[in-house]
């Protein structure tokens, strides 16, 4: 039985065309005549030259489609397919045509343009049963709706998660009724109007997002939905057929997996057709020495007829299929292998009939071969298979529609078939991903372990197994989030058992989730910073409003003028504290909330230069010597602001916090490590007591050694400085031994 067609790929690059309707004059790219196969001098030049590249059924479509778009007031984008080489032994192809008008005169246009693309066809690895179990269990298990509607569009086939979401025990309650008895009139009529525009046009319409509304007006929901054009028997347009996907955010119901019967009926033991003796001479000659009454209906002949000679059979089978069937027969006779071939025949009343032929043949002791078998008429399931193609082509356009990775892996972790999201998603083609296994598809052997211990599970335990998240880092570093269901799967053919992936993305969900995590946490922070600098400012500016306070009440108080005087003074001093506590606060939030977005690269070693200079008076006068380590060519996007009060501050301190006894030197040492710039700065001066001051180093008003000029402020806002440029500080330190600051700027 032949395999389901229609797995879609692109081949070669695109074709630019345009076309000058005053001047009836086409041009195509170069592209165009590699998908023919033809010299660049053979392009159609005109629309009527274009017909000769066209098959017969899609003449008219195309002008049809053309006309509707350049006729009308408005300009229009458009696309539609032509098909070639259906007919003929190449390979055949479709192609896709897009367009839209370029320029307009007196709103009509007269310059059309755009591409072409070929799309080439090709089979798949899947027969026609298990392309009809695959069916079933995509229509059972998919968590989005799928449906087909008829020209009325009346449900004539939904799905189950189609009939979950209309409030449905059955999908077969739906049959006959339409969007008017689930939804509010305003979406149902929409639908309709979309539904018809499908059908006239014959064009898809792709990923809409609209609000769907119960018909009671208490639940709505929106969605994105898929609706293309279904073709009946004859070929022209019969309704409509799509997916809709929920885009609410709600939690899709996981639906209860079936295993469906996927059989197809046995060849009855009564089939009609004739029983014969088939003998093969040594001479190349053959004959049927019997033939049963049967070959009347096969081959409209008389068992008389072929008694001497199969010539007359011969004179009925078509002649394209006549050489094949010939070298079969002599390929059975000289091997002795069982004979069995599907052909055509011609016939002078029934015309056009599709046989069977099987046999089995037996060596006699004269040389010669003797088959036994039979040749039944199999026209009307030819004709059936020929039926059925068209929906299983829209099948797997369905299949291919849907943005969900689709594949079917047998029970050691092969592709048996893969969607084209699940490929593109690989960056291979659906026919590259079939035999192949995780690991020769470019995944982690960590990770296709893992992925085949779970699909043995499912196969053993014979029920659906959901993967909640699982995370994939792609080639660019980016992330992606996936939800998978896995669904026991028959392989029909091997009889062995086999698993169905359905893999639905969540990185967006995932995203906002992190965002809003991470949000949080920087809600946190800034709220206990806030926290802390209010303690600070409540507890400081009550202190100095407390004292002038008392010394106001004291001045009222006293009578001597030289007391008042002494009083004032105080006063002053008082509110010179006040200033000084303002202008320190003052600091600080212009610090704290200073943009870090003015970033400028800067070099290291040229800052640090810079703030010695600054220095200088303090190096001389104290003799401190340096070691640095830092590569001259070690640069980084810093708010240069930050960076200069950063260096400025730690290196001040270490001149500022020196030790009585020995010449200062200050350690500084700078690398870069996994694109991290890391600055570490050391001193041999007083240190600190980690243990006993350690948790209050960085805190505002903080001083550990009594320095008059120390305000405690300095490490506070550097903190803050390095952490709102996404680094961090850490220090080790020893009493009378130094301390060494560790940075990471970014």
């Amino acid at each position: 039985m032949e395999q389901l067609k229609s797995i879609v790929r692109r081949d070669l690059k695109p074709a630019f065309w345009s076309w000058n309707i005053k001047s009836d004059s086409l041009t195509f790219g170069a592209s165009f005549a590699d998908f023919f196969d033809c010299p660049g001098e053979e392009l159609p030049s005109t629309f009527e030259e274009l017909s000769s590249f066209l098959e017969e059924s899609d003449r008219s479509k195309f002008v049809k489609v053309l006309e509707s778009k350049y006729e009308c007031e408005e300009a229009h984008q458009f696309n539609f397919e032509t098909s070639h080489n259906a007919d003929h032994e190449e390979k055949p192809f479709n192609l896709k045509w897009e367009g839209e008008v370029i320029e307009a005169e007196q709103g009509k246009p007269i310059l059309i343009a755009g591409q072409v693309q070929k799309v080439s066809l090709f089979g798949n690895n899947l027969s026609q049963r298990q392309q009809a179990s695959l069916f079933k269990k995509l229509m059972d298990h998919l968590p989005d709706s799928i449906f087909f509607k008829d020209k009325e569009s009346r449900f004539i086939a939904i799905n189950n998660a189609c009939a979950s979401k209309l409030g449905l025990k059955n999908p077969e309650e739906a049959i006959g009724k339409t969007d008017f008895d689930f939804f509010d009139d305003e979406h149902a009529r929409q639908a309709r109007e979309d539904e018809v525009e499908v059908m006239e046009s014959e064009q898809p319409i792709v990923n809409k997002t609209e609000k769907e509304v119960s018909r009671d007006g208490e639940k709505s929901a929106w969605a994105s939905t898929t609706k293309l054009p279904l073709y009946g028997k004859d070929g022209t347009v019969a309704g409509t057929f799509g997916i809709t996907r929920d885009v609410t955010g709600q939690q899709q119901t996981e639906l209860e997996l079936h295993q469906a019967e996927a059989t197809l009926s046995r060849l009855s033991e009564q089939v009609p057709g004739f029983f014969y003796v088939f003998h093969y001479k040594s001479d190349g000659n053959a004959c049927f020495p019997y033939a049963s009454k049967g070959i009347n209906d096969i081959y409209e002949l008389e068992p008389e007829d072929v008694k001497e000679s199969i010539d007359p059979i011969i004179d009925r089978i078509h002649e394209d299929d006549l050489n094949r069937v010939v070298q079969s027969i002599q390929h059975t006779s000289t091997n002795l292998e069982p004979w069995n071939i599907d052909f055509r025949v011609v016939l002078p009343e029934k015309g056009l009939r599709w046989v069977r032929g099987k046999a089995k043949p037996e060596k006699q002791p004269d040389g010669t071969v003797i088959g036994y078998g039979y040749i039944t008429d199999i026209t009307e399931e030819k004709e059936q298979f020929k039926k059925t193609a068209q929906l299983q082509e829209q099948l797997q356009q369905v299949i291919d529609s849907a943005p969900n990775l689709i594949f079917v892996k047998d029970i050691d972790g092969h592709y048996l078939m893969a969607n084209e999201s699940a490929a593109d998603f690989f960056n291979l083609t659906a026919e590259e991903m079939v035999g192949k296994t995780d690991v020769d598809i470019g995944l982690s052997v960590k990770k296709a372990q893992r992925y085949l211990s779970v699909e043995k599970e499912v196969i053993e335990k014979n029920e659906p197994m959901f993967i909640p998240e699982d995370k994939t880092i792609l080639e660019d570093g980016s992330e992606v989030w996936h939800q998978t269901i896995k669904v026991p799967f028959l392989n029909t053919d091997s009889g062995k058992p086999a698993v169905l992936s359905i893999v639905t993305d969540i990185t967006r969900r995932k995203e906002n989730e992190l965002n809003l995590k991470n949000s949080m946490d920087i809600i946190g922070e800034q709220n206990k910073r806030l926290q802390n600098f209010a303690h600070i400012v409540s507890h400081n500016l009550r202190n100095h409003a407390g004292n002038i306070s008392m010394l106001l009440s004291l001045y009222d108080m006293e009578e001597s003028q030289e007391e008042k005087e002494e009083l004032l003074s105080h006063l002053s001093s008082a509110s010179d504290r006040l200033n000084e506590s303002i202008a320190d606060l003052n600091e600080i939030i212009d610090q704290q909330y200073k943009t870090g977005d003015e970033l400028k690269e800067l070099n290291l070693q040229e800052t640090i230069s810079k703030i010695k200079e600054i220095l200088t008076t303090d190096i001389l006068a104290n003799n401190v010597k340096f070691e640095e380590q830092v590569p001259a060519g070690l640069s980084l996007e810093y708010n240069p602001a930050y960076l200069e009060s950063i260096l400025l501050n730690l290196l001040s301190n270490a001149i500022k916090y020196r030790h009585p006894d020995r010449k200062p030197k200050i350690s500084i040492k700078a690398w870069e490590e996994s694109d991290k710039v890391f600055l570490e700065i050391s001193d041999n001066g007083l240190g600190i007591d980690m243990k006993k001051f350690g948790h209050r180093l960085f805190g505002m008003y903080n001083t550990f050694h009594g320095n008059d000029n120390a305000k405690g402020i300095g490490l506070y806002i550097t903190k803050n400085q390095i952490e709102s440029m996404g680094g961090s500080i850490a220090v080790d330190s020893n009493p009378g031994e130094g301390t060494t600051f560790k940075i990471q700027l970014q």
